[in-house]
């Protein structure tokens, strides 16, 4: 039987390997130069190498599509460490798309194809992904100053895609069936003073601080001003990864898509 703990670290990690990687082609590298795209890289080797430490001793133990589509995607992405340049050849836009591919398939395995648990994870995926991407680019600009705030814009629009996208799922079960685990004196998930606590912090610092905060970014990029935009979304990465690890604790522990 697989720990809380376990479900959450590996779901969180997974989501943000497959996410950089996703976003990986939304700035294109002519204008940040080959090294965003090589940290971009490191960040999607990295997590899903943890991701398979934590998933090998995980029940049930990894098929034999399991082991082919890790292997693929770290030998694939150790590929492109090394061979990606400034102008993608379509080798490459062929590789990345094997790799998304790839992803998915190894996506509906480790969460047993249950209809559920992928939606929770697509999203969360997105939103984890795109918010460290923006991060790390945002941070990308003290390296190369004369890089132009446009990418840096459309980041934040895909961000309140997944956001907005998101926050309406996890309405929808609020008010539905995360209702019985907020009334008063109820018995439900970790009782009643847990749920509204767990509850609260998932909407506050989960879905508030961060699309507050971004509209914020929003503004300093429209006033050029990098190093502000940058430390706010340091913050606002901060409250996703905060939120998105306790809506993964509700989804893993009571099935609650929050």
């Amino acid at each position: 039987m697989n720990s809380i703990t376990q479900i959450v670290i590996f779901t969180f990690l997974f989501g943000l390997s497959f996410g950089t990687q996703v976003l990986s082609p939304v700035v294109d590298t002519k204008l940040t130069g080959v090294g965003f795209y090589k940290l971009g890289t490191s960040i999607v080797l990295v997590t899903l190498m943890l991701s398979l430490g934590l998933d090998f001793f995980m029940e049930p133990g990894l098929s034999p599509v399991e082991y082919g589509c890790y292997a693929f995607l770290i030998v694939s992405n150790i590929l492109t460490y090394f061979l990606h340049r400034d102008d993608k050849t379509i080798f490459m836009w062929a590789l990345y798309i094997l790799q998304v591919v790839t992803f998915s398939i190894l996506s509906f395995y480790v969460f047993a194809f249950n209809p559920l648990w992928l939606q929770f994870f697509f999203i969360t995926m997105g939103l984890i992904g795109i918010s460290n991407f923006a991060m790390i680019l945002g941070h990308y600009y003290l390296v190369v100053p004369k890089l132009t705030f446009e990418p840096l814009i459309y980041c934040l629009w895909i961000f309140w895609v997944f956001i907005f996208i998101k926050l309406f799922f996890s309405l929808t079960i609020l008010f539905g069936p995360a209702a019985p685990y907020l009334v008063e004196g109820t018995t439900y998930g970790d009782g009643y003073m847990y749920n509204w606590l767990f509850i609260s912090m998932r909407y506050l610092w989960g879905y508030a601080a961060p699309i507050i905060l971004s509209f914020f970014t929003y503004r300093l990029c429209r006033l050029k001003s990098n190093q502000s935009a940058t430390g706010v979304l340091y913050i606002v990465e901060f409250f996703v990864i905060v939120g998105e690890l306790i809506s993964i604790y509700l989804m893993a522990k009571h099935g609650l898509a929050l």
